[in-house]
């Protein structure tokens, strides 16, 4: 993985937290608001879609991010940034779904099959 990504759980509340360099700081608000514990699903299958040149580009738009999925590089934007604030991040699609998998992988060794 290109990008340092460290997946853990909060020692206060029990969740799966995630941290990524911040040039690619939305990946944590897409993963926490967005993908949550349920797994990436719809996420990840827009990411494969277009990997497998299936599609060109592929949008998800979830309750914070939206995810614009292009081969290269994929666009996640932020909803909320106030103006004149950074509003996205730019990651490598590969990259992202690698994310995607260690995230997922971290979600089936805390819940196993159940979640």
């Amino acid at each position: 993985m290109k990008y340092k990504v460290e997946i853990y759980e909060d020692e206060d509340l029990g969740d799966l937290m995630i941290d990524v360099p911040k040039e690619i700081g939305f990946v944590v608000d897409l993963v926490l608001s967005d993908i949550q514990e349920d797994g990436s699903g719809t996420w990840l299958d827009a990411v494969d879609k277009v990997l497998s040149k299936q599609s060109t580009y592929e949008e998800v738009s979830g309750n914070a991010c939206v995810m614009e999925v292009k081969e290269d590089v994929t666009k996640v934007v932020f909803k909320f940034a106030e103006e004149g604030e950074l509003y996205y991040s730019l990651i490598e699609t590969e990259e992202l779904k690698k994310i995607f998998m260690h995230w997922d992988e971290a979600i089936e060794k805390k819940y196993g099959g159940s979640n």
